[in-house]
Protein backbone atom coordinates (compact mmCIF):
# COMPACT_ATOMS: atom_id res chain seq x y z
CA UNK A 1 0.00 0.00 0.00
CA UNK A 2 1.47 3.46 -0.83
CA UNK A 3 0.17 5.25 2.05
CA UNK A 4 -1.15 4.84 5.13
CA UNK A 5 -2.85 6.48 7.88
CA UNK A 6 -1.73 8.60 10.82
CA UNK A 7 -5.58 7.83 12.75
CA UNK A 8 -7.00 5.67 11.24
CA UNK A 9 -10.02 4.89 13.40
CA UNK A 10 -11.29 7.81 11.71
CA UNK A 11 -12.20 5.58 8.83
CA UNK A 12 -15.11 4.00 11.23
CA UNK A 13 -16.56 7.17 9.65
CA UNK A 14 -16.81 5.88 6.20
CA UNK A 15 -20.23 4.35 7.26
CA UNK A 16 -21.60 7.47 6.69
CA UNK A 17 -21.77 7.07 3.13
CA UNK A 18 -25.04 5.53 3.83
CA UNK A 19 -27.02 8.95 4.85
CA UNK A 20 -26.49 9.94 1.16
CA UNK A 21 -27.79 6.68 0.17
CA UNK A 22 -30.71 6.87 2.51
CA UNK A 23 -31.32 10.44 1.71
CA UNK A 24 -31.68 9.45 -2.21
CA UNK A 25 -33.98 6.36 -1.00
CA UNK A 26 -36.38 8.23 1.12
CA UNK A 27 -36.79 11.01 -0.37
CA UNK A 28 -40.39 12.01 -1.58
CA UNK A 29 -41.17 13.27 -4.86
CA UNK A 30 -43.27 16.28 -4.85
CA UNK A 31 -46.38 15.65 -7.10
CA UNK A 32 -47.15 17.77 -10.28
CA UNK A 33 -50.30 19.70 -10.30
CA UNK A 34 -51.92 20.07 -13.69
CA UNK A 35 -55.07 21.98 -14.18
CA UNK A 36 -57.20 20.03 -16.48
CA UNK A 37 -60.85 21.24 -17.13
CA UNK A 38 -62.79 18.28 -17.49
CA UNK A 39 -61.88 13.75 -17.45
CA UNK A 40 -64.79 13.34 -19.41
CA UNK A 41 -62.92 12.48 -23.14
CA UNK A 42 -59.88 10.68 -21.37
CA UNK A 43 -59.46 6.69 -21.17
CA UNK A 44 -59.21 5.72 -18.17
CA UNK A 45 -55.68 3.46 -17.51
CA UNK A 46 -55.17 0.97 -14.51
CA UNK A 47 -52.73 3.15 -12.01
CA UNK A 48 -48.85 1.86 -11.34
CA UNK A 49 -47.32 2.71 -8.46
CA UNK A 50 -43.51 3.30 -8.92
CA UNK A 51 -41.34 1.77 -6.47
CA UNK A 52 -40.29 4.41 -3.73
CA UNK A 53 -36.95 2.85 -3.26
CA UNK A 54 -35.51 3.32 -6.69
CA UNK A 55 -32.30 5.60 -6.93
CA UNK A 56 -33.10 8.67 -9.62
CA UNK A 57 -30.10 10.82 -9.36
CA UNK A 58 -27.01 8.77 -10.00
CA UNK A 59 -24.43 11.69 -9.99
CA UNK A 60 -26.13 13.47 -7.70
CA UNK A 61 -25.58 10.59 -5.09
CA UNK A 62 -21.87 9.87 -6.40
CA UNK A 63 -21.13 13.21 -5.36
CA UNK A 64 -22.70 13.41 -2.20
CA UNK A 65 -21.08 10.07 -1.61
CA UNK A 66 -17.10 11.26 -2.58
CA UNK A 67 -17.78 14.70 -0.32
CA UNK A 68 -18.05 12.08 2.64
CA UNK A 69 -15.04 10.12 2.04
CA UNK A 70 -12.89 13.09 1.37
CA UNK A 71 -13.78 14.39 4.77
CA UNK A 72 -13.66 11.14 6.81
CA UNK A 73 -10.16 10.26 5.16
CA UNK A 74 -8.92 14.22 5.96
CA UNK A 75 -9.34 13.27 9.76
CA UNK A 76 -7.12 10.35 9.34
CA UNK A 77 -4.69 12.00 8.15
CA UNK A 78 -3.02 9.84 5.25
CA UNK A 79 0.50 9.93 4.44
CA UNK A 80 3.14 8.35 1.72
CA UNK A 81 4.92 5.68 3.24
CA UNK A 82 7.76 5.73 0.33
CA UNK A 83 10.38 8.28 1.72
CA UNK A 84 11.00 8.79 -2.56
CA UNK A 85 7.07 9.63 -3.08
CA UNK A 86 6.81 11.53 -0.45
CA UNK A 87 9.90 13.65 -0.80
CA UNK A 88 8.70 14.45 -4.62
CA UNK A 89 5.24 15.05 -3.29
CA UNK A 90 6.73 17.01 -0.74
CA UNK A 91 3.50 16.12 1.23
CA UNK A 92 5.22 13.54 3.90
CA UNK A 93 4.98 13.65 7.48
CA UNK A 94 8.55 14.30 9.19
CA UNK A 95 9.90 12.94 12.25
CA UNK A 96 12.67 15.72 13.15
CA UNK A 97 15.47 15.62 15.92
CA UNK A 98 17.35 18.53 16.55
CA UNK A 99 20.53 17.80 18.68
CA UNK A 100 22.09 20.79 20.30
CA UNK A 101 25.29 20.86 21.52
CA UNK A 102 25.30 22.98 25.05
CA UNK A 103 28.95 21.69 26.04
CA UNK A 104 31.46 24.13 27.62
CA UNK A 105 32.81 25.37 24.34
CA UNK A 106 29.39 27.20 23.73
CA UNK A 107 29.62 29.32 25.82
CA UNK A 108 32.08 31.11 24.00
CA UNK A 109 31.16 34.68 22.65
CA UNK A 110 27.33 34.41 21.38
CA UNK A 111 27.19 30.44 20.39
CA UNK A 112 24.93 29.38 23.09
CA UNK A 113 22.12 31.94 21.81
CA UNK A 114 22.97 31.60 17.97
CA UNK A 115 22.91 27.77 18.88
CA UNK A 116 19.07 28.13 20.43
CA UNK A 117 18.04 30.35 17.61
CA UNK A 118 18.75 28.14 15.11
CA UNK A 119 16.85 25.16 17.26
CA UNK A 120 14.03 27.52 17.19
CA UNK A 121 14.05 28.50 13.38
CA UNK A 122 14.19 24.55 12.97
CA UNK A 123 10.85 24.00 14.80
CA UNK A 124 8.94 26.95 13.62
CA UNK A 125 9.17 25.34 10.40
CA UNK A 126 7.29 22.33 11.48
CA UNK A 127 4.43 21.38 8.98
CA UNK A 128 1.39 20.28 10.35
CA UNK A 129 1.91 16.68 10.16
CA UNK A 130 5.11 16.56 11.35
CA UNK A 131 6.64 15.78 14.63
CA UNK A 132 9.63 16.51 16.11
CA UNK A 133 12.40 16.14 20.15
CA UNK A 134 14.75 18.27 21.20
CA UNK A 135 17.84 16.45 22.93
CA UNK A 136 20.99 18.15 24.15
CA UNK A 137 24.77 16.40 25.17
CA UNK A 138 27.74 17.46 25.96
CA UNK A 139 29.90 14.58 27.31
CA UNK A 140 26.51 12.76 28.11
CA UNK A 141 23.05 13.18 26.06
CA UNK A 142 19.14 13.77 27.30
CA UNK A 143 15.89 13.85 25.23
CA UNK A 144 14.43 16.97 26.46
CA UNK A 145 11.11 17.03 24.59
CA UNK A 146 10.06 13.73 22.70
CA UNK A 147 8.46 13.15 19.54
CA UNK A 148 5.74 15.85 19.72
CA UNK A 149 3.96 18.29 17.30
CA UNK A 150 2.84 20.50 19.81
CA UNK A 151 5.62 23.79 18.42
CA UNK A 152 5.09 26.00 21.84
CA UNK A 153 6.23 22.79 23.94
CA UNK A 154 9.55 22.21 21.62
CA UNK A 155 9.91 26.41 21.75
CA UNK A 156 9.69 26.71 25.79
CA UNK A 157 11.90 23.89 26.16
CA UNK A 158 14.46 25.99 23.86
CA UNK A 159 13.75 29.14 26.28
CA UNK A 160 14.92 26.92 28.73
CA UNK A 161 18.40 25.43 28.10
CA UNK A 162 21.76 26.31 29.80
CA UNK A 163 25.04 25.77 28.80
CA UNK A 164 26.98 22.96 31.04
CA UNK A 165 30.69 22.53 32.03
CA UNK A 166 31.15 19.59 29.98
CA UNK A 167 33.29 18.61 27.24
CA UNK A 168 31.98 17.74 23.99
CA UNK A 169 31.37 13.97 23.02
CA UNK A 170 29.21 13.24 19.86
CA UNK A 171 29.08 9.80 20.23
CA UNK A 172 25.83 9.55 23.06
CA UNK A 173 24.31 12.62 21.41
CA UNK A 174 23.89 11.07 17.76
CA UNK A 175 23.11 7.42 19.06
CA UNK A 176 20.25 9.18 21.41
CA UNK A 177 19.18 10.31 18.22
CA UNK A 178 19.50 7.20 16.31
CA UNK A 179 17.37 5.67 18.59
CA UNK A 180 14.06 8.31 18.48
CA UNK A 181 14.37 8.12 14.40
CA UNK A 182 14.41 4.21 14.15
CA UNK A 183 11.33 4.11 16.24
CA UNK A 184 9.16 6.47 14.07
CA UNK A 185 6.84 5.23 11.82
CA UNK A 186 6.83 8.24 9.70
CA UNK A 187 7.99 8.60 5.97
CA UNK A 188 10.54 11.12 6.49
CA UNK A 189 13.23 11.82 8.60
CA UNK A 190 15.72 14.89 9.74
CA UNK A 191 18.65 15.36 11.96
CA UNK A 192 19.49 19.02 12.87
CA UNK A 193 22.88 19.36 14.34
CA UNK A 194 23.43 22.01 15.88
CA UNK A 195 27.23 22.71 17.67
CA UNK A 196 30.77 24.24 17.24
CA UNK A 197 32.08 21.12 15.92
CA UNK A 198 34.69 20.41 18.02
CA UNK A 199 37.04 18.37 16.84
CA UNK A 200 38.12 16.75 20.34
CA UNK A 201 34.70 15.51 20.00
CA UNK A 202 34.67 13.13 17.12
CA UNK A 203 37.03 10.04 17.58
CA UNK A 204 35.72 8.03 14.43
CA UNK A 205 34.31 4.82 16.20
CA UNK A 206 31.30 5.97 17.92
CA UNK A 207 29.34 3.28 16.11
CA UNK A 208 26.33 5.56 14.94
CA UNK A 209 24.26 4.71 11.91
CA UNK A 210 21.54 6.30 10.59
CA UNK A 211 18.23 5.15 9.10
CA UNK A 212 18.49 4.82 5.88
CA UNK A 213 17.43 8.08 4.06
CA UNK A 214 17.62 10.51 7.23
CA UNK A 215 18.36 13.51 6.43
CA UNK A 216 21.25 15.42 8.25
CA UNK A 217 21.41 19.33 8.41
CA UNK A 218 24.41 20.58 9.97
CA UNK A 219 24.78 23.62 11.52
CA UNK A 220 28.07 25.36 12.83
CA UNK A 221 28.65 27.62 14.96
CA UNK A 222 32.50 27.93 15.50
CA UNK A 223 33.40 29.93 12.34
CA UNK A 224 36.77 30.65 13.99
CA UNK A 225 38.82 28.63 16.64
CA UNK A 226 39.86 30.92 19.38
CA UNK A 227 42.87 31.20 20.81
CA UNK A 228 43.03 28.16 23.79
CA UNK A 229 45.75 27.09 26.11
CA UNK A 230 46.04 23.52 28.02
CA UNK A 231 47.84 21.30 29.85
CA UNK A 232 47.87 18.36 27.95
CA UNK A 233 50.13 15.82 30.35
CA UNK A 234 51.77 16.23 32.89
CA UNK A 235 54.52 13.59 34.14
CA UNK A 236 56.32 13.15 37.67
CA UNK A 237 59.40 11.28 37.39
CA UNK A 238 61.45 10.05 40.21
CA UNK A 239 64.89 9.55 40.84
CA UNK A 240 66.87 8.62 43.82
CA UNK A 241 70.18 10.80 44.57
CA UNK A 242 72.18 10.10 47.19
CA UNK A 243 69.77 8.09 48.88
CA UNK A 244 66.92 10.58 48.94
CA UNK A 245 63.87 10.32 46.26
CA UNK A 246 63.81 13.37 43.64
CA UNK A 247 60.79 14.53 41.91
CA UNK A 248 60.81 17.03 39.02
CA UNK A 249 57.42 17.22 37.85
CA UNK A 250 57.10 17.62 33.90
CA UNK A 251 53.83 18.98 32.23
CA UNK A 252 53.42 19.45 28.39
CA UNK A 253 51.42 22.60 27.73
CA UNK A 254 49.25 23.34 23.97
CA UNK A 255 47.88 26.16 22.45
CA UNK A 256 45.43 25.85 19.79
CA UNK A 257 44.16 28.39 17.90
CA UNK A 258 44.88 32.24 17.57
CA UNK A 259 48.33 32.43 14.65
CA UNK A 260 49.31 28.62 14.51
CA UNK A 261 49.44 25.72 16.69
CA UNK A 262 52.35 25.07 19.35
CA UNK A 263 53.32 23.33 22.37
CA UNK A 264 55.80 23.69 25.20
Amino acid sequence: MPFQFLVPAFLLGLAALAIPILVHLTRKQRAKVVQFPSLMFLERVPFRAESKSRIHHWLLLLLRAFTVALVVAAFARPFFTDPAVAAGAGTGPRELVVLLDRSYSMGIGDRWDRGKEAARDAFLGLGPLDRASLAVFGRNAAVVVRSTSDRERLLSAVDSLQVSDEATSYGPGLKLAQTVLEETELPARELVLVGDFQRAGWTGDEGVRLPAGTAVTPVRLGEEVPENRAVARVTLPRQRLAGRDRVTPAARLTRVGGEGEDTV
